[in-house]
This record gives C-alpha cells, structure tokens and sequence, in this order.
C-alpha cells in the first residue's frame, strides 16, 4: 500500500476543486475534514475492531500443563449496508466570507459572511464511507436560498447608506440577474468516494497465533505479525496481541461437572508508522465440551464478550495542493468503537492427529464475523 493512497483514504483530499478562494477557507476546511473523516472511517473502525477481537480460542477448555497450539486464524467481519452511507456534518460555524461588491461597481456593497448550512442544501448531505460508492456525493448549492441571502444583504447594505427601501427594491430588482449569474458561479463540493463494496462483502484479516498451558487452569495466548518496513516512508508496521485464560469449572464443586468454562481477557495493538494505530480489548469468557477419542476429537462452544476498540488517525493534510507554498495541515483524532457486547459460537475439528481446523461465528453490535482457523495442538 503506497503512502499516497493511505493518505487518500484517510485525509479525503478532494476539496482542491473548491471554486472559492476567500481567507479563512482553509481553516474552515480543516475543522469539516476532521469531523467528517471521522464519520467516513468509522465504519472501517468498527470491523477492524471486530476482526481483532475474534478467533482468541476455538474451544470452550484450556490446553493441559504445557499443552499447545500454532496455528493461522483468519476473520471476516461482514459489512452491513448501512455502513455505506453517513450524513456530511455542514458545521454551521464554518464560515465563507463573500466578496459581494463583484457583483456591481455601481453599490458601496459590505461582504457577506455564510455558514456552510447556508451555503449548501441540507437536504442533500448524504454521501459514502470508506465503504461507499466509489462515486461520494456532493454538497450542493442552494441556489434559491443564497439567491434570497444575497439579495435581503444588499437590499439592508442599501439602506444603510442612504436609500429608501423602494429606492433599494429598485436597486436590487436591477441586480438581479447579477445575483443570479454570481450565485450561479458558485460549484458543487464533490465529496469523497469509497471502496464500493457490496452488501454483505466481507473484510478480511489474517493472523498467526500461540496458545500454551500452564499450571492451575490457565493458559497463555499470543498472536500478531513480526515488524516490518512499510515501502514509501510510511515507517515500521507492527501487529501483536496477547491475554490469558482460566478455567473456571474446577472450583465448581461439583464432581465430574459436564461442561468446561473458561474466562479470559486480551489486549492487542496495531501499529502503521506514525498514521495509523489501534488499541483492542476483549473481557470473553465460553462454555461448551470437547470430546476426544483416540487421536480424535470434535469441541463445541457458546461464547460472550465484551469488546472495545479504538483506532486513532494521525496525518498531515494539503488542504489547498494547488499553493506551492501552502502549509502542511496536522490531523489527528481518534475512532471509538461503542464498546458493547459480542454473542456467538464455534467448533473444531482435530480429522488429523495433532492438528485442528476451527469454525466460528459471532455477532458484535456493528458487524457480523465468521472465523476459519488451522494449526497443530497437543494436550
């Protein structure tokens, strides 16, 4: 993945086609991207978090004194439709300020300062997320609503200087053709576009994972991906997690008791350079039973958890790119996941002594995943 195109993605750099060049757009801009590109990421935010906090066990029991598992899990978080689509924050306290004396030499005619709530339809706001239509859409121009702005400010400006208000009718009757063809100069602002990926396409995450018995019912689990280069600058990418596990049907006093239960927490971190980084919390625990013959063995499992994600962005961003000389704008803001709770299930399979294929589903209040696990596992 080049720079560029994260970049792209994350920092929305489509508003260089913005038509006006007054003071202060910039500023205006930045406080719009911010906002919004949370609202754009979320969705992504939402299924990175999900695919983290899967597949941390794939079974209900945890492995004897220094039993083990390696193995590759991989997880789907399934994007619903209604990720695809948000509302575009207008942000009435960003301002515009109009030079409205280019409509005519002829009046002594004062700025005209608008929020983008003015300037723009509300009605016509909705647009893509990072997993929207390749094509966003756009916020259009209410062209009657400014048409009527424009007109009531020169009317008032004419009659501070003097004028009757017939004598400002007149006038403003005169000018309206110019208020016309100014207002209609104003552009569309092409909002950014997504990945379009259909409904119920899902996103994918890989994961090479440990898991080793200790004394007392525990276990020790560790997952994640070596650091590496990143190609364009981007710095060192970096993935690793870890948590532990304790079975909590031996203190039931209970002999022969017919289920395993099994508690357990994880944490995990994700590193993109200095762009991108995400922190994941799962508090799960699981009951179910496993079943061996032989060298054989089949497991089923009822899960519960409570997850919380957090991804945080951090890039720089060209709000004007056709300024050689255009500063370099810092953004930085941070994606939290509602933390809520995840209901779901699974199985594995060992067909081929000292190994295991794991099948799991769950669903998370923003995503549904499916989970496809195999490795090798003793005791």
């Amino acid at each position: 993945m080049k720079r560029t195109v994260l970049i792209t993605l994350l920092s929305l750099l489509l508003f260089g086609n913005i038509a006006y060049s007054q003071d202060g757009l910039a500023g205006s801009l930045e406080q719009m991207l911010q906002t919004n590109a949370e609202m754009y990421l979320q969705p992504f935010g939402e299924a990175f978090g999900a695919n983290m906090n899967s597949a941390l066990y794939h079974r209900s029991r945890v492995h004897k004194m220094l039993g083990f598992d390696l193995g590759v899990k991989t997880m789907w978080a399934v994007i619903p439709e209604e990720s695809k689509t948000f509302e575009w924050d207008l942000l009435p306290e960003n301002k515009i300020t109009f030079d409205v004396s280019s409509i005519t030499s002829a009046y002594d005619i004062g700025d005209l300062e608008l929020g983008f709530d003015q300037i723009y339809d509300p009605n016509q706001t909705t647009t893509s997320t990072m997993f929207g239509d390749t094509l966003g859409g756009s916020l259009v121009v209410d062209d009657a609503g400014l048409t009527t702005l424009f007109t009531n400010h020169i009317h008032s400006e004419l009659v501070a200087d003097g004028l009757t208000s017939a004598q400002a009718d007149l006038a403003v009757a005169s000018l309206s053709p110019d208020i016309a063809n100014f207002v209609g100069g104003l552009d569309d602002l092409p909002l950014p576009g997504g990945l379009d990926l259909e409904e119920g396409t899902p996103m994918p995450l890989i994961m090479p994972q440990a898991s080793i018995g200790l004394p007392m019912g525990i276990e020790l689990m560790i997952r994640g991906i070596p650091s590496f280069e990143l190609p364009e600058n981007m710095g060192e990418f970096n993935l690793f997690g870890g948590g532990v596990r304790i079975n909590i049907d031996q203190f039931i006093p209970i002999p022969l008791f017919p289920v395993d239960i099994t508690a357990g927490v994880a944490v995990q971190q994700m590193n993109i350079g200095d762009l991108v980084s995400a922190s994941n919390t799962s508090i799960n625990m699981q009951v179910g039973k496993s079943l061996s013959l032989l060298m054989f063995g089949i497991g089923i499992y009822a899960d519960v958890a409570y997850d919380a994600s957090t991804l945080s962005i951090a890039y720089d961003a060209d709000f004007l790119p056709d300024d050689p000389d255009n500063d370099l704008t810092h953004i930085e803001f941070e994606l939290d996941s509602d933390p809520g709770m995840r209901f779901g299930g699974g199985l594995h399979i060992t067909a081929v002594p000292l190994t295991y294929i794991s099948l799991g589903y769950s669903t998370t209040p923003t995503n549904d995943v499916l989970t496809l696990g195999a490795g090798i596992t003793f005791r």
